[in-house]
């Protein structure tokens, strides 16, 4: 059984699904550590000249992410926050084949008043598993109990899951200590994603936007080349 596990990213990129779907069980990391610098309450969407970053404002605390609380009151050129992301949204793609299939649904979700970061992100994350096809079991990690550190803590949410598999991502090379899951006999495997091109709103390719450049443009989860 192959375990993945994810900090819950904002408006996630398609390496975040194709991990999702090459696992038997997705475990959200909610309980680790806030990082400002990634992609919790961040991430890009494809504009005329490139791209831009579109970002939630949050009290931003050294506590774990399922505790990070939204700022609603933040106003970005006279809109509320969610107003400026919908908007920037819809200038972008309103003319992408796809745009008009799944506004509504976005904007159902933009709409509600979310106050913690993990519920805004767990509604976009499901509303785009269900837009791709992805039926996986997803858990919390805060829902396991685990108080273990770094490695520990991954090698002992995968074996209490039964895995005997753990998909990292492939940065894991630079800082999994792979002797604790061997202890455990797990095996670990390294994703290898490599980003599928295809026709964006704009002239020329940009990787690494958020999943939903794709899902307005193509519809699907587009195939992952092998």
């Amino acid at each position: 059984m192959i375990v993945a596990i994810h900090q819950p990213n904002y408006l996630p990129y398609l390496g975040f699904f194709d991990k999702i779907k090459q696992s038997d069980i997705f475990v959200i990391y909610d309980d680790a550590q806030f990082n400002k610098e990634d992609f919790q309450h961040r991430n890009k969407i494809r504009i005329y000249h490139g791209w831009k970053y579109l970002t939630i404002p949050v009290v931003k605390k050294n506590i774990q992410i399922k505790d990070i609380k939204i700022r609603n009151e933040f106003i970005i050129k006279s809109l509320t926050w969610q107003e400026a992301h919908l908007k920037d949204i819809r200038d972008n793609y309103i003319d992408a084949p796809y745009y008009d299939l799944y506004c509504k649904q976005l904007e159902t979700i933009y709409t509600n008043k979310y106050n913690k970061l993990i519920d805004l992100n767990m509604d976009i994350i499901n509303f785009l598993m269900v837009a791709f096809e992805i039926k996986k079991k997803i858990i919390l990690s805060s829902e396991l109990g685990f108080t273990s550190k770094s490695t520990q803590r991954l090698a002992d949410i995968t074996e209490s899951l039964g895995g005997d598999v753990y998909l990292s991502g492939p940065a894991g090379r630079n800082y999994l200590d792979v002797s604790i899951f061997e202890s455990k006999g797990i095996n670990v495997d390294f994703q290898d994603f490599r980003h599928p091109i295809y026709k964006q709103c704009y002239d020329g390719f940009i990787s690494n936007m958020s999943a939903i450049d794709a899902l307005f443009n193509l519809s699907e989860m587009p195939r992952i080349k092998e």
